[in-house]
């Protein structure tokens, strides 16, 4: 039996028809004004995956949205969720918000694992915030920590340009060339058989090679 659009079932009819209006007219004015590039689309999953991206802009997830061959679910700072005039739009797009130095995030771990479930892919920027000179940060271990609760490979993606067009501070963004790469995915091993320890030793590793290989696919990173 052939299955049905993960992302219909997901978000549902109404939901699915507008967002794709709103990426038609996204993608006919970035495309040109960005000269909005996507590399290696074909390495994009067709099942559930994590998808792990650098992030030195604020358009980051516009860019990627507009770059990928699939719709993903995005987690972020519940300081830019719950802002008045935004969360509408964030809700709508099935974002899940994550709280800042909260003991526990369960809830919208549950919601990220909800959606990879029914297929979906989410996205996680491993930095956990926009960096202010464009270099890599450091990448946290949710990233990680979701893949192998979930059993579903990584995709690192590094997302050049968008700092040079709308670096942090910035309002108007400048016309560069912005270009989304896929990385190959990264499978995850099973840790539940094992320590503590050793749990914290694979997320590390396991986040490490994560962001060698957003490192990878961007000329001119600083790892």
């Amino acid at each position: 039996m052939e299955r049905s659009d993960p992302a219909r079932e997901y978000f549902g009819a109404l939901n699915c028809f507008g967002f794709s209006a709103l990426r038609v007219v996204a993608r006919v004015t970035a495309r040109p004004y960005f000269r909005l590039s996507c590399e290696n689309a074909e390495r994009m999953p067709a099942g559930p995956c994590v998808v792990a991206p650098n992030h030195s802009s604020f358009m980051d997830p516009f860019a990627l949205q507009c770059a990928l061959p699939r719709r993903v679910v995005f987690l972020m700072t519940s300081d830019w969720y719950n802002r008045p005039l935004l969360r509408p739009f964030f809700r709508a797009m099935g974002a899940v918000p994550l709280q800042e130095n909260a003991r526990s995030n369960r809830a919208a771990l549950d919601r990220a694992l909800d959606a990879i479930e029914r297929g979906m892919p989410i996205a996680i920027f491993p930095e956990g915030a926009v960096t202010r000179d464009g270099s890599l940060g450091r990448f946290h271990g949710g990233v990680a920590q979701i893949a192998v609760r979930a059993g579903v490979p990584i995709v690192p993606v590094g997302i050049d340009g968008t700092f040079a067009a709308f670096p942090k501070g910035r309002w108007i963004p400048r016309p560069k060339r912005v270009t989304v790469r896929l990385g190959e995915s990264i499978e995850v091993p099973p840790v539940d058989d094992v320590d503590k320890s050793a749990r914290r030793r694979a997320f590390r590793e396991i986040t490490d090679q994560v962001k060698a290989g957003v490192a990878a696919l961007l000329p001119s990173a600083s790892a």
